[in-house]
């Protein structure tokens, strides 16, 4: 099958320019043509230090702290308020860490 998909001027140029993959989406116009929708990606590398948690991670950079946690409906044998409690302490030990290591010593 042959599809004809339309891109914009800035994604041409990007493949051409970049010689990469543009990752997106194609939305069908009809059987056999399409538009293209390329993802806005944030390219910058970003130094990121981060732990696994039971239920999630916690991760710490230059701007940001963030800690994801998700208990799945079926975990019965868990609490979410002792999860978050739990894994909140583990995170906040990890960022502390992480933070007193990059300053020098000073937290």
């Amino acid at each position: 099958m042959t599809i004809k998909l339309q891109i914009s001027d800035a994604v041409y140029a990007s493949l051409l320019k970049d010689h990469t993959r543009v990752q997106g989406t194609i939305a069908l116009v009809n059987p056999t043509e399409g538009n293209f929708n390329a993802h806005h990606r944030n390219t910058k590398e970003v130094e990121r230090e981060y732990i696994k948690l039971p239920h999630g991670t916690a991760s710490v950079t230059k701007d940001t702290v963030r800690l994801t946690l998700n208990i799945n409906r079926d975990e019965s044998y868990t609490f979410p308020s002792l999860a978050i409690l739990s894994e909140s302490a583990q995170a906040s030990d990890f960022v502390l860490k992480t933070l007193k290591t990059k300053k020098g010593g000073a937290a």
